[in-house]
């Protein structure tokens, strides 16, 4: 299973065929063979190193936000919180 993550474009320069993508305040590298055009400032979708799709900024924002819930949930059950285990 692969989980995609949501970042941004930093840079399309350097290593043909590649990409730096920002996500979550960390820098990495993915390919972009999968979507082309890809331009700094563009919000992706990123599973195993390979940029996914190109997002719409709102929708980017969205995801994030809906990541940010799930995570929150995830916390409060972790620690023994309503609905939780422990």
């Amino acid at each position: 299973m692969c989980l995609a993550l949501i970042g941004w474009v930093v840079d399309v320069t350097g290593e043909p065929g590649s990409a730096i993508v920002e996500i979550g305040g960390r820098r990495r590298r993915a390919s972009r063979a999968l979507v082309p055009g890809l331009q700094p400032g563009d919000w992706v979708t990123v599973g195993a190193g390979w940029i996914l799709q190109r997002l719409e900024p709102t929708e980017a924002k969205e995801l994030l936000a809906l990541y940010e819930e799930v995570d929150g949930r995830a916390e409060t059950a972790a620690s023994g919180g309503p609905g939780g285990g422990a």
